[in-house]
């Protein structure tokens, strides 16, 4: 009876929890939808990421100290003022009353300078009193509400990146999970090939490790797709962030302008006597009174292009490098595939709001799930024979690294503002040590298929020996003799911005000297294509602004 009353509360127990994840699951997918674009923004496409952001934050920081700074001048300045004008009051009094009884001519033009002192010292009253009402307060109660802005979008922005950054971590502990799984079902599997004359021996423990596996690799795609659900929210928080720093930095444009326009006004009205000696002054002040704040905002660039990094799925089965059965693998991808292939097709024939395409800056969600199921397909071709291989357009965008665990990590590149050569594009080894850093040195990345983006890498394909058939790779476009002067053609126009950088243009041809890692060159500019004069100074430039 106990034996019986056991069995059923297992058996209720996983009815429970697959009608769990099934809910969970359908949840997920049902937030997964594109984000609205931000209308009348100049900013978002330029600094909507994790980076950038920071690096719009401290911009903006910085320039409402500024403000703070110039509030405090001012505020000296009124002191000033009315200190001078308390004083030349004190000086007045003492000069008329010496001169009330004076009878000579001569004597009473002392009475003409007290008057003058009496009017100087009106001037700069006048002045204070302006100063501190058009000018220090306005200010001073724009910057203390700003700081308050600032500060929120800023605690707002950092907390969704400390959640999808969770959210990395949670979905790469799976993975491990996954792999460790993966390879003691293959251990399993040899070993029961190995011993066939007694099969069953093997056959509960190959059942269980299958039934986790399965449960593993389906909470992992899911895992992987929440994980994008999270990255849109953060993007979401991102682009509000960016527009709020905007916001900000437009409305302390607008006040600033507006208060050197009353100090100027002001400094007009000061009477003919003070004209000229402010005449020079109210000059400058005219060219900043008449400036537009959009050109200024229309400047602010970040250092890098502004891109996404998504996170792809990778199965175990998906690296070659993994000892593993050819049936097996391909039975694993297969099944994945049907996942992905049944998830599409319910895409399709509901027409939910998640299948439309929001804005072109951000591929949508039919297109994240399209390219999974194309990238566990393009496996399943390899382990065929590759003869078949199809083409996505966001291939060009795949890079594959590692994880700081060692495993293999895909992930899509997709700039937000469209491609942009005026821009360098971030050092892949940078980003991916920020996210992911593997703890071995830069060379474990060789092995793995690194696909870039069009007009910084070159693709060359190599037919490799094995069951597999031929592979496609991309590999950097390196000098034959990394150590000796090379001449190479620039390909876009790099402006310095530190000492030891020097400029060069398209067409130029310069002469590599040495190298500092794999982003930057040292050498000098050799000829030019109009034949024009050439800069002889030797200086380092971008690796990816030429070509060998």
């Amino acid at each position: 009876m106990n034996s019986r009353m056991s069995k059923l509360r297992r058996s209720i127990s996983r009815s429970v929890f697959q009608l769990n994840s099934s809910l969970s699951r359908q949840n997920s997918l049902n937030g997964l939808v594109d984000l609205p674009t931000m209308a009348n923004t100049t900013l978002v496409d330029k600094f909507a990421t994790p980076t950038n952001f920071r690096q719009l934050r401290d911009l903006i920081r910085n320039n409402n100290e500024l403000l703070a700074e110039v509030v405090a001048a001012f505020e000296e300045k009124a002191a000033l003022d009315f200190h001078y004008s308390k004083t030349l009051k004190k000086i007045s009094i003492r000069l008329h009353k010496l001169t009330q009884s004076v009878e000579s001519g001569i004597d009473k033009g002392w009475t003409n300078v007290a008057e003058q002192f009496d009017i100087h010292a009106t001037i700069h009253s006048n002045l204070g009193s302006a100063l501190t009402e058009d000018i220090i307060q306005p200010l001073r109660s724009i910057h203390t509400s700003q700081q308050k802005t600032i500060r929120a979008a800023d605690n707002f922005v950092e907390r969704e990146i400390r959640k999808l950054n969770d959210k990395k971590d949670e979905t790469q502990k799976m993975k491990r999970s996954l792999y460790v799984l993966s390879k003691e079902l293959e251990k399993t599997e040899n070993a029961a090939e190995r011993e066939k004359m007694a099969p069953e021996k093997y056959a509960l423990r190959r059942k269980k490790y299958k039934e986790q596996m399965v449960r593993s690799e389906d909470d992992y795609v899911w895992q992987t797709v929440d994980l994008e659900k999270q990255r849109r929210m953060t993007e979401n928080v991102l682009r509000k962030g960016v527009e709020s720093m905007e916001s900000v930095e437009r409305q302390r444009l607008a006040h600033c302008q507006t208060a050197l326009g009353r100090y100027k006004r002001k400094i007009e009205n000061l009477g003919p006597n003070l004209r000229q000696m402010f005449e020079r002054h109210s000059n400058n002040l005219e060219l900043a009174v008449d400036s537009v704040p959009e050109d200024y905002i229309q400047t602010i660039q970040p250092s890098t292009s502004a891109v996404n990094h998504i996170t792809l799925i990778d199965l175990h089965a998906e690296n070659f490098g993994e000892v593993m059965s050819s049936t097996r693998r391909r039975q694993n991808l297969e099944r994945v595939s049907g996942v992905l292939d049944t998830e599409l097709k319910r895409m399709y024939n509901n027409q939910t709001a998640d299948v439309m395409v929001s804005n072109s800056k951000q591929i949508s969600v039919l297109e994240f799930m399209e390219y999974l199921y194309y990238k566990i397909n393009d496996a399943i071709n390899i382990v065929d024979g590759g003869q078949n291989r199809g083409f996505h357009r966001l291939a060009r965008f795949q890079h594959k690294i590692k994880d700081k665990s060692g495993l293999a990590m895909t992930i899509l590149t997709i700039p937000l503002s469209g491609e942009n050569n005026s821009l360098p594009p971030p050092s892949l080894s940078l980003e991916a040590s920020t996210a992911y850093p593997s703890p071995h040195g830069s060379n474990d990345y060789d092995e793995y298929e690194k696909i870039s983006d069009d007009g910084f890498y070159s693709t060359t394909t190599t037919a490799t020996s094995s069951s597999n058939g031929q592979r496609t790779t991309t590999s950097f476009n390196e000098p034959t003799d990394p150590n000796g002067p090379t001449i190479c053609r620039v390909l876009y126009d790099f402006e310095p911005k530190h000492a030891d950088e020097i400029q060069i243009r398209e067409g130029q041809c310069v002469l590599v000297e040495d190298r500092i890692g794999d982003d930057w060159l040292i050498g000098h500019v050799i000829s030019q294509p109009d034949n024009s004069a050439i800069d002889p100074r030797s200086g380092r430039f971008p690796t990816t602004y030429v070509s060998y």
